[in-house]
Protein backbone atom coordinates (compact mmCIF):
# COMPACT_ATOMS: atom_id res chain seq x y z
CA UNK A 1 0.00 0.00 0.00
CA UNK A 2 1.41 3.37 -0.99
CA UNK A 3 2.23 5.62 1.98
CA UNK A 4 0.10 8.70 2.55
CA UNK A 5 1.47 12.19 2.10
CA UNK A 6 1.26 12.76 5.82
CA UNK A 7 3.30 9.63 6.53
CA UNK A 8 5.96 10.69 4.04
CA UNK A 9 6.21 14.12 5.63
CA UNK A 10 6.66 12.64 9.10
CA UNK A 11 9.39 10.27 7.93
CA UNK A 12 11.20 13.11 6.15
CA UNK A 13 11.09 15.25 9.31
CA UNK A 14 12.45 12.38 11.38
CA UNK A 15 15.20 11.82 8.84
CA UNK A 16 16.22 15.49 9.03
CA UNK A 17 16.19 15.30 12.82
CA UNK A 18 18.42 12.21 12.92
CA UNK A 19 20.94 13.52 10.42
CA UNK A 20 21.03 17.13 11.72
CA UNK A 21 24.73 17.92 12.30
CA UNK A 22 23.90 20.24 15.21
CA UNK A 23 22.37 17.47 17.33
CA UNK A 24 24.73 16.45 20.11
CA UNK A 25 26.91 19.55 19.77
CA UNK A 26 27.63 21.85 22.72
CA UNK A 27 26.87 25.56 22.53
CA UNK A 28 27.83 27.72 25.53
CA UNK A 29 27.73 24.75 27.91
CA UNK A 30 24.34 23.71 26.49
CA UNK A 31 24.07 20.39 24.75
CA UNK A 32 21.69 20.41 21.79
CA UNK A 33 19.29 17.51 22.32
CA UNK A 34 16.47 17.88 19.80
CA UNK A 35 14.86 20.04 17.14
CA UNK A 36 11.84 21.89 18.51
CA UNK A 37 10.67 23.68 15.35
CA UNK A 38 11.70 25.30 12.09
CA UNK A 39 10.78 28.55 10.42
CA UNK A 40 11.50 30.32 7.17
CA UNK A 41 14.82 31.73 8.38
CA UNK A 42 15.82 29.69 11.42
CA UNK A 43 15.57 26.57 13.52
CA UNK A 44 14.88 26.24 17.24
CA UNK A 45 16.58 23.52 19.30
CA UNK A 46 16.15 22.29 22.84
CA UNK A 47 19.37 22.56 24.83
CA UNK A 48 20.34 21.42 28.34
CA UNK A 49 23.04 22.97 30.50
CA UNK A 50 25.57 20.23 31.19
CA UNK A 51 26.28 21.31 34.77
CA UNK A 52 22.99 22.55 36.25
CA UNK A 53 20.45 20.91 33.93
CA UNK A 54 18.67 24.11 32.89
CA UNK A 55 16.70 23.69 29.67
CA UNK A 56 16.81 26.45 27.07
CA UNK A 57 15.82 27.18 23.50
CA UNK A 58 18.58 27.86 21.00
CA UNK A 59 17.50 29.71 17.87
CA UNK A 60 19.95 29.27 14.99
CA UNK A 61 19.86 31.21 11.72
CA UNK A 62 19.75 28.91 8.71
CA UNK A 63 22.99 28.52 6.77
CA UNK A 64 21.42 30.12 3.67
CA UNK A 65 21.02 33.38 5.61
CA UNK A 66 24.24 33.31 7.63
CA UNK A 67 25.95 35.63 5.12
CA UNK A 68 22.99 38.00 4.83
CA UNK A 69 23.80 41.13 6.88
CA UNK A 70 20.12 42.07 7.21
CA UNK A 71 19.15 38.65 8.61
CA UNK A 72 22.07 38.68 11.03
CA UNK A 73 21.16 42.20 12.12
CA UNK A 74 17.60 41.09 12.86
CA UNK A 75 18.85 38.43 15.22
CA UNK A 76 21.16 40.91 16.94
CA UNK A 77 18.30 43.44 17.16
CA UNK A 78 16.03 40.86 18.75
CA UNK A 79 18.57 40.06 21.47
CA UNK A 80 19.31 43.71 22.25
CA UNK A 81 15.66 44.76 22.19
CA UNK A 82 14.48 42.07 24.59
CA UNK A 83 17.24 42.88 27.05
CA UNK A 84 16.38 46.56 26.89
CA UNK A 85 12.79 45.83 27.97
CA UNK A 86 13.12 43.12 30.65
CA UNK A 87 9.48 42.22 31.26
CA UNK A 88 8.09 38.90 32.61
CA UNK A 89 5.64 38.63 29.69
CA UNK A 90 8.45 38.95 27.12
CA UNK A 91 10.70 36.01 26.35
CA UNK A 92 14.16 36.38 27.91
CA UNK A 93 17.27 36.17 25.72
CA UNK A 94 20.51 35.65 27.62
CA UNK A 95 23.04 34.41 25.07
CA UNK A 96 24.33 35.31 21.60
CA UNK A 97 27.12 34.00 19.41
CA UNK A 98 28.08 32.12 16.22
CA UNK A 99 28.60 28.42 15.70
CA UNK A 100 32.30 27.55 15.42
CA UNK A 101 32.31 25.66 12.14
CA UNK A 102 29.43 27.09 10.09
CA UNK A 103 29.53 30.61 11.63
CA UNK A 104 25.74 30.61 11.86
CA UNK A 105 24.50 33.21 14.38
CA UNK A 106 22.37 31.96 17.28
CA UNK A 107 20.63 33.23 20.41
CA UNK A 108 19.90 31.41 23.67
CA UNK A 109 16.50 32.10 25.28
CA UNK A 110 13.78 30.69 27.50
CA UNK A 111 12.31 27.37 26.44
CA UNK A 112 8.55 27.84 26.40
CA UNK A 113 6.19 24.95 27.05
CA UNK A 114 2.74 25.44 25.57
CA UNK A 115 1.16 26.60 22.32
CA UNK A 116 1.34 29.68 20.14
CA UNK A 117 -1.71 31.88 20.61
CA UNK A 118 -2.90 31.26 17.04
CA UNK A 119 -3.18 27.53 17.78
CA UNK A 120 -4.81 28.26 21.13
CA UNK A 121 -7.42 30.49 19.45
CA UNK A 122 -8.28 27.76 16.93
CA UNK A 123 -9.28 25.41 19.72
CA UNK A 124 -10.84 27.93 22.16
CA UNK A 125 -12.41 30.78 20.15
CA UNK A 126 -14.79 32.46 20.39
CA UNK A 127 -13.49 33.23 23.88
CA UNK A 128 -15.34 34.95 26.70
CA UNK A 129 -14.19 38.15 28.37
CA UNK A 130 -13.26 36.19 31.50
CA UNK A 131 -11.06 33.77 29.55
CA UNK A 132 -9.38 36.34 27.31
CA UNK A 133 -8.93 39.32 29.63
CA UNK A 134 -5.85 37.89 31.48
CA UNK A 135 -4.04 37.32 28.16
CA UNK A 136 -4.88 40.80 26.86
CA UNK A 137 -3.92 42.42 30.16
CA UNK A 138 -0.48 40.76 30.11
CA UNK A 139 -0.01 41.61 26.44
CA UNK A 140 -0.77 45.29 27.04
CA UNK A 141 1.49 45.30 30.10
CA UNK A 142 4.36 43.91 28.00
CA UNK A 143 3.76 46.51 25.29
CA UNK A 144 3.65 49.29 27.86
CA UNK A 145 7.13 48.26 29.05
CA UNK A 146 8.42 48.04 25.47
CA UNK A 147 7.02 51.43 24.49
CA UNK A 148 8.47 52.98 27.63
CA UNK A 149 11.97 52.35 26.25
CA UNK A 150 10.98 53.33 22.70
CA UNK A 151 10.62 49.80 21.28
CA UNK A 152 7.87 49.16 18.70
CA UNK A 153 7.31 45.48 17.88
CA UNK A 154 5.85 46.02 14.34
CA UNK A 155 4.92 42.34 13.84
CA UNK A 156 2.59 41.59 16.72
CA UNK A 157 0.22 38.71 15.91
CA UNK A 158 -1.10 35.53 17.59
CA UNK A 159 1.80 33.56 16.11
CA UNK A 160 4.25 35.78 18.02
CA UNK A 161 2.45 35.38 21.35
CA UNK A 162 2.99 32.14 23.26
CA UNK A 163 0.55 30.66 25.79
CA UNK A 164 2.35 28.84 28.59
CA UNK A 165 1.42 27.27 31.91
CA UNK A 166 2.59 29.13 35.01
CA UNK A 167 3.82 27.35 38.16
CA UNK A 168 0.45 28.03 39.85
CA UNK A 169 -1.37 26.23 37.04
CA UNK A 170 -2.71 29.42 35.45
CA UNK A 171 -2.15 30.28 31.81
CA UNK A 172 0.06 33.19 30.85
CA UNK A 173 1.58 34.66 27.72
CA UNK A 174 5.02 35.52 26.41
CA UNK A 175 5.66 37.91 23.54
CA UNK A 176 8.33 36.56 21.17
CA UNK A 177 10.12 37.44 17.92
CA UNK A 178 11.32 41.04 18.09
CA UNK A 179 13.23 40.61 14.82
CA UNK A 180 11.31 43.43 13.09
CA UNK A 181 11.23 45.69 16.14
CA UNK A 182 12.41 49.29 15.85
CA UNK A 183 13.55 51.58 18.62
CA UNK A 184 12.57 55.25 18.66
CA UNK A 185 14.80 57.91 20.17
CA UNK A 186 12.37 58.44 23.05
CA UNK A 187 9.56 56.71 24.89
CA UNK A 188 6.35 56.73 22.86
CA UNK A 189 8.18 58.10 19.82
CA UNK A 190 7.65 57.14 16.18
CA UNK A 191 10.09 55.72 13.63
CA UNK A 192 10.29 55.89 9.86
CA UNK A 193 10.24 52.70 7.77
CA UNK A 194 13.68 51.20 7.18
CA UNK A 195 13.13 50.54 3.47
CA UNK A 196 10.40 52.79 2.00
CA UNK A 197 8.21 50.85 -0.43
CA UNK A 198 8.78 47.53 1.37
CA UNK A 199 6.01 46.06 3.49
CA UNK A 200 7.18 44.34 6.67
CA UNK A 201 4.64 42.56 8.83
CA UNK A 202 1.63 40.28 8.63
CA UNK A 203 -1.20 41.75 6.46
CA UNK A 204 -4.08 40.68 8.74
CA UNK A 205 -2.58 42.55 11.71
CA UNK A 206 -0.78 45.44 10.01
CA UNK A 207 -1.99 48.93 10.84
CA UNK A 208 -3.00 51.22 7.95
CA UNK A 209 0.07 53.40 8.52
CA UNK A 210 2.26 50.34 7.93
CA UNK A 211 0.46 49.65 4.66
CA UNK A 212 1.04 53.26 3.57
CA UNK A 213 4.73 53.06 4.53
CA UNK A 214 4.54 56.06 6.85
CA UNK A 215 5.85 56.45 10.40
CA UNK A 216 4.96 53.77 12.93
CA UNK A 217 4.40 54.42 16.63
CA UNK A 218 3.13 52.61 19.74
CA UNK A 219 -0.37 53.05 18.26
CA UNK A 220 0.73 50.65 15.50
CA UNK A 221 1.16 47.86 18.07
CA UNK A 222 -2.19 48.76 19.66
CA UNK A 223 -3.89 48.19 16.30
CA UNK A 224 -2.40 44.68 16.27
CA UNK A 225 -3.73 44.09 19.80
CA UNK A 226 -7.17 45.03 18.47
CA UNK A 227 -6.78 42.43 15.71
CA UNK A 228 -5.76 39.76 18.22
CA UNK A 229 -8.67 40.61 20.53
CA UNK A 230 -11.05 40.59 17.56
CA UNK A 231 -9.99 37.05 16.65
CA UNK A 232 -10.22 35.86 20.25
CA UNK A 233 -13.78 37.15 20.67
CA UNK A 234 -15.18 36.24 17.24
CA UNK A 235 -12.95 33.49 15.75
CA UNK A 236 -12.70 35.75 12.69
CA UNK A 237 -10.05 38.13 11.41
CA UNK A 238 -10.96 41.83 11.22
CA UNK A 239 -10.65 41.69 7.41
CA UNK A 240 -11.00 38.41 5.58
CA UNK A 241 -10.25 38.00 1.87
CA UNK A 242 -8.75 35.37 -0.46
CA UNK A 243 -5.43 37.21 -0.89
CA UNK A 244 -3.12 39.44 1.10
CA UNK A 245 -3.57 42.27 -1.43
CA UNK A 246 -7.35 42.18 -0.95
CA UNK A 247 -6.91 42.21 2.83
CA UNK A 248 -4.71 45.30 2.62
CA UNK A 249 -7.18 46.96 0.25
CA UNK A 250 -10.11 46.30 2.60
CA UNK A 251 -8.07 47.56 5.53
CA UNK A 252 -7.55 50.91 3.83
CA UNK A 253 -11.16 51.33 2.64
CA UNK A 254 -13.39 49.77 5.30
CA UNK A 255 -13.59 49.44 9.04
CA UNK A 256 -14.12 45.82 10.10
CA UNK A 257 -17.52 44.38 10.91
CA UNK A 258 -18.16 45.08 14.58
CA UNK A 259 -17.36 42.07 16.82
CA UNK A 260 -20.88 42.25 18.25
CA UNK A 261 -22.30 41.45 14.84
CA UNK A 262 -20.43 38.13 14.93
CA UNK A 263 -21.22 37.55 18.61
CA UNK A 264 -24.47 39.32 19.61
CA UNK A 265 -23.94 38.44 23.29
CA UNK A 266 -20.65 40.35 23.44
CA UNK A 267 -20.65 43.26 25.91
CA UNK A 268 -21.30 46.61 24.25
CA UNK A 269 -18.33 48.25 25.95
CA UNK A 270 -16.03 45.42 24.92
CA UNK A 271 -17.22 45.78 21.33
CA UNK A 272 -16.43 49.51 21.47
CA UNK A 273 -13.04 48.80 23.10
CA UNK A 274 -11.96 46.54 20.23
CA UNK A 275 -13.19 48.97 17.58
CA UNK A 276 -11.28 51.84 19.19
CA UNK A 277 -8.08 49.80 18.98
CA UNK A 278 -8.82 49.11 15.30
CA UNK A 279 -9.42 52.75 14.39
CA UNK A 280 -7.77 53.54 11.07
CA UNK A 281 -6.33 56.84 12.31
CA UNK A 282 -3.65 56.36 15.00
CA UNK A 283 -4.91 59.44 16.87
CA UNK A 284 -8.35 57.79 17.24
CA UNK A 285 -6.95 54.81 19.14
CA UNK A 286 -6.10 54.72 22.84
CA UNK A 287 -3.36 57.10 23.92
CA UNK A 288 -1.03 54.28 24.94
CA UNK A 289 -1.01 50.66 26.10
CA UNK A 290 -1.69 51.62 29.71
CA UNK A 291 -4.73 53.64 28.66
CA UNK A 292 -6.13 50.62 26.78
CA UNK A 293 -5.28 48.38 29.74
CA UNK A 294 -7.16 50.60 32.20
CA UNK A 295 -10.18 50.69 29.89
CA UNK A 296 -10.18 46.89 29.69
CA UNK A 297 -10.00 46.56 33.47
CA UNK A 298 -12.98 48.89 33.86
CA UNK A 299 -14.96 46.64 31.52
CA UNK A 300 -13.95 43.53 33.46
CA UNK A 301 -14.91 45.15 36.76
CA UNK A 302 -18.21 46.40 35.36
CA UNK A 303 -17.37 50.05 35.97
CA UNK A 304 -18.10 51.25 32.43
CA UNK A 305 -20.92 53.63 31.59
CA UNK A 306 -22.19 51.90 28.43
CA UNK A 307 -21.75 55.22 26.67
CA UNK A 308 -20.61 53.40 23.54
CA UNK A 309 -23.62 51.11 23.32
CA UNK A 310 -24.41 50.12 19.73
CA UNK A 311 -26.96 48.02 17.92
CA UNK A 312 -26.08 44.46 17.02
CA UNK A 313 -27.35 45.07 13.49
CA UNK A 314 -26.44 48.62 12.53
CA UNK A 315 -23.26 50.67 13.02
CA UNK A 316 -23.46 53.65 15.36
CA UNK A 317 -24.79 56.82 13.79
CA UNK A 318 -22.12 59.33 12.89
CA UNK A 319 -19.32 56.77 12.46
CA UNK A 320 -18.10 56.46 8.90
CA UNK A 321 -17.47 54.35 7.08
CA UNK A 322 -18.86 51.06 8.43
CA UNK A 323 -19.62 47.79 6.71
CA UNK A 324 -23.02 46.12 6.84
CA UNK A 325 -23.29 42.49 7.92
CA UNK A 326 -21.57 40.22 5.37
CA UNK A 327 -21.23 43.08 2.89
CA UNK A 328 -18.13 44.82 1.64
CA UNK A 329 -19.59 48.13 0.58
CA UNK A 330 -19.29 51.23 2.69
CA UNK A 331 -22.38 52.66 4.36
CA UNK A 332 -22.31 56.35 5.25
CA UNK A 333 -24.38 56.84 8.37
CA UNK A 334 -23.78 60.50 9.07
CA UNK A 335 -27.04 62.53 9.40
CA UNK A 336 -27.79 64.36 6.17
CA UNK A 337 -28.16 68.13 6.53
CA UNK A 338 -31.33 69.69 5.03
CA UNK A 339 -30.85 71.26 1.63
CA UNK A 340 -31.09 75.05 1.88
CA UNK A 341 -32.69 76.67 -1.15
CA UNK A 342 -30.95 79.87 -2.27
CA UNK A 343 -33.07 83.07 -2.09
CA UNK A 344 -34.65 84.19 -5.40
CA UNK A 345 -32.53 86.71 -7.30
CA UNK A 346 -33.51 90.32 -6.96
CA UNK A 347 -34.95 91.95 -10.14
CA UNK A 348 -32.33 93.82 -12.09
CA UNK A 349 -32.83 97.61 -12.40
CA UNK A 350 -34.40 98.75 -15.64
CA UNK A 351 -32.33 100.51 -18.22
CA UNK A 352 -33.20 104.27 -18.32
CA UNK A 353 -32.44 106.50 -21.29
CA UNK A 354 -33.57 109.83 -22.66
CA UNK A 355 -34.24 108.15 -25.98
CA UNK A 356 -35.36 104.62 -25.15
CA UNK A 357 -36.82 102.76 -22.23
CA UNK A 358 -36.21 99.02 -22.71
CA UNK A 359 -37.44 96.72 -19.90
CA UNK A 360 -35.23 93.88 -18.67
CA UNK A 361 -36.76 90.41 -18.91
CA UNK A 362 -37.80 89.72 -15.32
CA UNK A 363 -39.08 86.65 -13.51
CA UNK A 364 -42.57 88.20 -13.36
CA UNK A 365 -43.65 89.83 -16.64
CA UNK A 366 -46.78 91.27 -15.02
CA UNK A 367 -44.61 93.53 -12.85
CA UNK A 368 -42.89 94.84 -15.98
CA UNK A 369 -46.22 95.61 -17.64
CA UNK A 370 -47.41 97.49 -14.57
CA UNK A 371 -44.22 99.51 -14.44
CA UNK A 372 -44.53 100.33 -18.14
CA UNK A 373 -48.12 101.55 -17.80
CA UNK A 374 -47.30 103.61 -14.70
CA UNK A 375 -44.22 105.28 -16.24
CA UNK A 376 -44.86 108.89 -17.57
CA UNK A 377 -44.44 109.57 -21.27
CA UNK A 378 -41.17 111.32 -22.07
CA UNK A 379 -40.46 113.44 -25.15
CA UNK A 380 -37.09 113.86 -26.71
CA UNK A 381 -35.90 117.03 -28.41
CA UNK A 382 -36.14 115.35 -31.77
CA UNK A 383 -38.10 112.13 -31.29
CA UNK A 384 -40.86 110.77 -29.12
CA UNK A 385 -39.90 108.07 -26.59
CA UNK A 386 -40.69 104.58 -27.76
CA UNK A 387 -42.13 102.25 -25.11
CA UNK A 388 -41.52 98.57 -25.82
CA UNK A 389 -44.09 95.98 -24.80
CA UNK A 390 -43.11 93.46 -22.15
CA UNK A 391 -41.18 90.50 -23.54
CA UNK A 392 -42.67 87.11 -22.69
CA UNK A 393 -40.21 84.42 -21.56
CA UNK A 394 -39.00 82.36 -24.48
CA UNK A 395 -39.79 85.03 -27.12
CA UNK A 396 -37.04 86.57 -29.21
CA UNK A 397 -36.42 90.23 -28.45
CA UNK A 398 -36.87 92.44 -31.56
CA UNK A 399 -34.97 95.71 -31.96
CA UNK A 400 -37.15 98.85 -31.47
CA UNK A 401 -38.76 100.47 -34.57
CA UNK A 402 -37.72 104.16 -34.76
CA UNK A 403 -39.57 106.75 -36.93
CA UNK A 404 -37.83 107.44 -40.26
CA UNK A 405 -35.56 110.53 -40.32
CA UNK A 406 -36.83 113.75 -42.05
CA UNK A 407 -35.70 114.34 -45.72
CA UNK A 408 -36.52 118.10 -45.85
CA UNK A 409 -32.95 119.33 -45.37
CA UNK A 410 -31.85 117.04 -48.19
CA UNK A 411 -34.45 118.44 -50.57
CA UNK A 412 -33.51 122.05 -49.76
CA UNK A 413 -29.82 121.34 -50.37
CA UNK A 414 -30.63 119.66 -53.66
CA UNK A 415 -32.78 122.62 -54.78
CA UNK A 416 -30.02 125.10 -53.98
CA UNK A 417 -27.54 123.03 -56.01
CA UNK A 418 -29.90 122.99 -59.03
CA UNK A 419 -30.47 126.77 -58.89
CA UNK A 420 -26.72 127.35 -58.71
CA UNK A 421 -26.17 125.09 -61.70
CA UNK A 422 -28.80 126.91 -63.77
CA UNK A 423 -27.30 130.27 -62.87
CA UNK A 424 -23.93 129.13 -64.14
CA UNK A 425 -25.36 128.00 -67.48
CA UNK A 426 -27.12 131.36 -68.03
CA UNK A 427 -23.84 133.21 -67.48
CA UNK A 428 -22.07 131.04 -70.08
CA UNK A 429 -24.75 131.66 -72.70
CA UNK A 430 -24.44 135.42 -72.36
Amino acid sequence: MAPKVGDETIRNVNLVTVTDPLLGQTVESYKIESLVGTGAMGMVYRGVHQMIGKTVAIKVLKADYADDPEMVQRLVREARTVNAIRHPAIVDIFGFGTLPRTEQPYIVMDLLEGDPLDEYIKSHAPMSLKASAPFLDELLSALSAAHAVGVIHRDLKPGNVFVESKPDGQKGIKVIDFGLAKQADRAGGSVKPTNPGTLLGTPAFMAPEQVLGTKVSPATDLYAVGGIAYQMFTNHLPHEAPSAIEVLSQKMQHDPIRPKQWQPNLEDDLDAWVMKLLAREPADRYQDAEDARRALRRIVEGRTTNSSKVSAHKPATGVVPKREWAEAKTVVTEPIAPVVQPPPPEPKPKFQSNRLELPTVAANPEEVLKSQSAAPKKQSASHAAVVMPAVQPGEATQPPELPPPSRTPLYIALLIAIIALLGGLIMLVR
